[in-house]
């Protein structure tokens, strides 16, 4: 009723006006009405399945795909996937052994698709409002460790990641985080690497990204994506296995664990 009074009231004036100065009338032309449009906006967030783009064709999503677990939990600021890391055999040695990460299959995806891709992490930041900021977190949070009957480790193994290639999703243009960590070792009770900042003041990382470790022998970047390392999916993730260790090693399948955190900046 406030706005239908000071409408009444315009409209009175503008007669007044008229019948004692001839001055024009200003009124809205009885042809035309406004309607009113109403959103309420919410903050969103689900888990992680069917977000991570393709590093390498990043309008396109990464197939569900058996050695790439999603997050199961949802949340405005997540880590959405990240993909197992398959060293294959080693042998007890007299040196220290190197082996590298087995590089993605995508023929074992669903729907199967063809060529490979290197390890993977993906994230998301679609906090609501002014906030911005995070940084992106790795640490070998259990060594390579032997059966349940066994429990032998091997001690003071490592990971070493290089070739990271961060990528946008294809229609997400929003600024890419600008410190990304291309490389980095990752040792047991080493604490965490900081792989990623995206900055709070230029706003930063909104949206879904994903970052590659080396990429296939097919990759051709795109008009304005980065230029990546070709060829490198199959050496970019690899284990090292110091002399000593290798020479005591009990035979068993041995497994580590990598987490991942994604963190609000302060």
């Amino acid at each position: 009723m406030k706005l239908r009074s000071l409408c009444t009231a315009a409209v009175v004036a503008g007669v007044l006006v008229a019948s004692t100065g001839g001055a024009a009338q200003a009124f809205a032309a009885p042809g035309e009405l406004d309607s009113t449009g109403t959103v309420t906006v919410d903050e969103g967030g689900t888990n992680g399945k069917d977000k991570t783009p393709d590093p390498e064709k990043p309008d396109e999503k990464l197939p569900e795909h058996p050695e790439i677990p999603t997050n199961p939990d949802a949340g405005a600021l997540i880590i959405d996937q990240v993909s197992n890391l398959s060293f294959g055999k080693i042998s007890t040695d007299t040196k220290e052994i190197k082996k590298y990460a087995a590089a993605i299959d995508l023929s074992n995806a669903t729907p199967a698709g063809t060529g490979t891709r290197g390890a993977i992490v993906g994230w998301t930041d679609v906090r609501g409002g002014a906030t911005v900021g995070y940084t992106v977190t790795a640490e070998l949070t259990q060594q390579f460790t032997g059966s349940a009957t066994n429990a032998t480790t091997l001690a003071n193994s490592t990971i070493t990641y290089s070739n990271g290639m961060a990528v946008p999703e294809g229609a997400n243009k929003n600024t890419v985080p600008s410190n990304v960590l291309n490389g980095f070792e990752l040792a047991y009770q080493g604490g965490a690497k900081t792989v990623v900042t995206a900055d709070k003041a230029n706003k930063e990382g909104k949206g879904t990204y994903v970052l590659e470790f080396g990429q296939s022998a097919d990759y051709k970047p795109g008009t304005g994506a980065p230029a990546g390392a070709p060829g490198t999916d199959a050496s970019s993730v690899q284990l090292t296995v110091p002399t000593t260790t290798a020479s005591n090693m009990v035979l068993d399948t041995y497994t580590a664990k990598v987490t991942w955190k994604i963190v609000a900046a302060a």
